[in-house]
């Protein structure tokens, strides 16, 4: 008998999700001490010294997604508390106020180009 195999039921012993059901969904390949869990657990990697092996184990492919390993906890009726995505909100740009500068003073006309060519001639006459 494996102590943890795939689909293997467990608690989590350490950290901030200390007492949750956790799920083998696979092995890490680098090192043998670690393995993948998700359940009522966010997914990641795992300590085994970190996990309590329990008699359950639910009918998983190795690397099977979240959906898949809550419906199975659901079938064995474990308990799963599943995480709830974060609703993008769309952000409402503040809305920009023209600002007038000197509302009362005059509007100086500018020439244009050809009254300057014309003027320049009429000089050099």
């Amino acid at each position: 008998m494996v102590l943890f195999d795939i689909g293997r039921a467990c608690v989590k012993l350490a950290g901030r999700e200390a007492g949750k059901i956790a799920v083998i969904v696979d092995f890490d390949k680098k090192n043998k001490n670690f393995v993948l869990i998700d359940g009522s657990v966010k997914r990641k990697l795992c300590n085994t010294k970190h996990l309590e092996p329990l008699d359950i184990i639910l009918k998983i492919k190795k690397g099977a997604s979240s959906s898949d390993v809550h419906a199975a906890m659901k079938k064995e009726k474990l308990e799963v508390i599943a995480k709830k995505g974060k609703e993008k909100k769309k952000a409402e740009r503040p809305k920009r106020l023209k600002v007038i500068k000197n509302k009362n003073k005059p509007i100086k006309e500018v020439p244009k180009k050809t009254d300057k060519k014309v003027k320049k001639e009429s000089k050099k006459k």
